[in-house]
């Protein structure tokens, strides 16, 4: 027989093992975040931050579950997601996602925007601004009609803040956004709807929590949903968009 103190000893050791275990059993929710301020970002302490980052660690505390978020270029994400390499995304409506990807939820919806400078007093519409430079940012996908047309200049940016001084320095004519990119923007430039001619290009856009239609682990699915649903009917699906300002990147 092992003396007492051996074995409470033991029983220390092996306790926070299984533990350990039982945690690590859970399987990880394997989440993509595209790399575009708002939206995502890597912070300065080499972390997931933004708001769809916020949104993904919300999910994975109300479902339990832990969280493996990557933050990846948007072209590169669709395509992780189209060779199933993960397992959720939020992306705006896309008719592309259809074939590798379903909804499990509309998780925002927001009006996509035109923009231009109160000089500026061409019409704020595809047909107004043919032949004209109209910068937007690279992968976002702001409806069909924006992508189809071959007559406008498309000029792609990384993140509307440079887009917005294109803008004002007369290199681009307008520029194309969502509602929220744009509210945040100007609010972290310390500037105001007011000081801009603005125009409702598509209205109620929706952005989607989508799931690979080979996901890794299918019952991940009712508990994402679920959660979702809460942050809806609390009210903090709101505030995470909409009353969490965002610090633009260095």
């Amino acid at each position: 027989m092992y003396p007492i103190r051996y074995c409470l000893l033991l029983l220390c050791w092996l306790l926070p093992i299984g533990a350990l275990s039982a945690d690590e059993a859970k399987p990880p929710l394997r989440f993509m975040t595209a790399d575009v301020w708002p939206w995502g970002y890597i912070d300065e302490y080499g972390q997931p931050a933004g708001l769809l980052s916020r949104l993904a660690n919300r999910l994975s505390e109300l479902s339990d579950l832990p969280l493996d978020n990557r933050v990846l270029p948007h072209q590169r994400l669709v395509h992780e997601l189209r060779l199933h390499r993960a397992d959720f995304a939020v992306l705006f409506e896309n008719p592309t996602l259809d074939s590798f990807a379903s909804s499990l939820g509309v998780v925002i919806q927001a009006d996509i925007l035109l923009v231009t400078r109160p000089s500026n007093s061409l019409k704020l519409n595809l047909e107004g601004l043919s032949g004209r430079k109209v910068a937007y940012i690279r992968g976002t996908y702001y409806g069909e009609s924006f992508t189809a047309d071959q007559h406008i200049i498309k000029v792609p940016v990384h993140n509307l803040d440079q887009a917005v001084e294109m803008l004002l320095m007369g290199r681009i004519d307008a520029l194309i956004s969502s509602d929220l990119v744009l509210h945040h923007t100007l609010e972290a430039l310390g500037m105001t709807t007011g000081q801009f001619r603005i125009a409702v290009h598509a209205p109620g856009h929706p952005g989607h929590l989508y799931m690979s239609d080979q996901p890794s682990y299918p019952e991940q699915a009712q508990a994402m949903q679920s959660a979702l649903e809460e942050l809806r009917l609390s009210g903090e699906l709101q505030e995470i968009f909409w009353q969490q300002p965002q610090p633009l990147p260095d």
